[in-house]
């Protein structure tokens, strides 16, 4: 006769444990999100932790886990779990995000930036760059169908449209935001499975507008459509749309 261990939890406690996760996850990137934890400070102890929010440490320990697998927390030996603020790579070129406020700032830089960077890319770009651009957005929306991450993709084609404007100095400058960009990438995924899927969708059909004002020569359109992305991009990390 099979007999089950007293050690191994039941599939009902197993299911119970990973709602608790869920629920801790999602307070710890609330508190995030609105500024509660400091980006780059340092997270309380387990001990604290567990303690704040009536649960287990272990229920604790795979919260953070999850949240250190989406880049948003980063470990360091003997210190304990820090608040991730991008930028954390050597050479990065900007100091990490510190705090919501520098998000904002962030975003808004990102839009002075790339709106222009989108417009002169629409004044410059040849017919077989319109062709690879569109192949690499193609990719992108195959990804998004297979329900596979798409962070790398995105921050490559705002990088290909810095290219395409042939300014140097706007590319420089978004390379050096790829940690960052990296950073809200990864912020935005944690939002939750349904609205990281919509998401998704929506971000598809932003950059396929920017890729049709490009591809059509407009530079105006071009603008507007980049503008339009960027904003609606603030409004999924700010609000979870």
């Amino acid at each position: 006769m099979n007999t089950v261990s007293k050690d191994v939890p039941s599939r009902g406690e197993a299911a119970h444990s990973r709602r608790l996760e869920s629920q801790i996850y999602e307070r710890l990137l609330g508190q995030i999100r609105s500024g509660d934890y400091v980006l780059g400070a340092k997270l309380p102890a387990e001990k604290d932790l567990s303690a704040e929010h009536g649960v287990s440490r272990p229920v604790i320990r795979a919260a953070l886990a999850r949240l250190r697998e989406d880049g948003l927390i980063v470990s360091r030996q003997g210190a304990g779990s820090f608040i991730s603020g991008g930028g954390d790579h050597p050479g990065a070129g900007y100091a990490p995000l510190q705090s919501i406020d520098d998000i904002a700032a962030y975003i808004g830089f990102r839009k002075m930036l790339e709106v222009e960077s989108a417009g002169l890319a629409a004044q410059k770009v040849t017919p077989e760059e319109v062709a690879a651009l569109e192949a690499m957005l193609e990719d992108m929306e195959a990804s998004v169908r297979e329900g596979a991450s798409t962070i790398d993709m995105d921050a490559r084609f705002h990088v290909r449209i810095a290219e395409l404007s042939d300014n140097r100095f706007i590319l420089d400058t978004l390379r050096m935001l790829r940690p960052q960009m990296f950073f809200i990438g990864k912020f935005v995924r944690s939002l939750g499975s349904t609205g990281y899927r919509e998401g998704k969708v929506s971000m598809g059909n932003e950059h396929r507008r920017i890729f049709d004002a490009i591809a059509a020569g407009d530079a105006k359109a071009a603008r507007s459509a980049m503008a339009e992305h960027i904003e609606a991009s603030e409004r999924r990390v700010f609000k979870g749309e």
